[in-house]
């Protein structure tokens, strides 16, 4: 019976489990943070990233990236953009671009695009040259808002597509948390909402949106738009 009870101890396993929906996976960190509250983790990206050719306008003042994933896209133009500012939508793309080589000149206080814009427009100047560098599914509401702000010439370029990726039902139906980081999540998920009892935790305002449009309850929402924040409003909940 000793026997039988040491090796029960050994082998319990984690009684909750967390999805998550982001392209990149968590680190080993947060996989402990979530561990010690008996959470197991599961890795499951709602989309796939496609690289696309591109061009970078010449001349630019003002160089907007809104993830990592861009600025890996971009990582080669960064000897010539000596004289561009660059400016990232938080934190994990800032660390990203610093990787590259580059400190970023500008990060909004909260990590969204509508932040960004109503915060960078302060630091624009007329006729300068701005380029937003990022993925096909992007919101262009921020662009367009940036557009009507100031009297700049305002540039797009796609440098990746997303495809939205479905995720297998059987690893939602014993979820015990579904971690929404994009609307794509949401988009992945709403059909298979029936098929989980989830709580789903939203990772920022724009994910909110699009999960409480999608009928995806009972939802959470993370303080800080990051998967610190997301793993933190789980741990509260755990508290609860």
């Amino acid at each position: 019976m000793p026997a039988v009870a040491k090796f029960s101890h050994r082998c319990r396993m984690t009684y909750k489990r967390l999805v998550l929906t982001g392209s990149r996976p968590p680190n080993s960190q947060q996989v402990q943070r979530l561990a010690e509250r008996e959470i197991e983790v599961i890795h499951e990206p709602s989309i796939e990233t496609v690289p696309v050719a591109f061009e970078l306008p010449p001349a630019l003042d003002w160089l907007v990236l809104t993830s990592p994933t861009g600025v890996e896209r971009i990582k080669a133009d960064l000897p010539r953009l000596q004289k561009t500012k660059i400016a990232v939508v938080g934190t994990k793309t800032a660390q990203a671009l610093e990787r590259a080589g580059r400190t970023a000149d500008f990060i909004p206080s909260a990590f969204t695009g509508d932040v960004l814009v109503a915060e960078l427009q302060h630091q624009l100047l007329p006729n300068q040259r701005i380029c937003f560098a990022r993925g096909n599914r992007s919101r262009q509401e921020p662009l367009e808002r940036l557009k009507q702000l100031v009297a700049a010439d305002i540039l797009e370029v796609v440098t990746y597509e997303t495809n939205i990726r479905r995720i297998p039902r059987e690893r939602l139906s014993d979820a015990t948390f579904i971690g929404l980081q994009s609307p794509s999540a949401v988009e992945a998920l709403a059909s298979l909402a029936l098929q989980t009892h989830a709580t789903y935790v939203a990772i920022g305002p724009v994910t909110e949106q699009a999960a409480r449009a999608a009928g995806l309850y009972p939802l959470r929402i993370a303080k800080t738009f990051t998967l610190d924040g997301l793993i933190d409003c789980i741990l509260e909940e755990e508290l609860l």
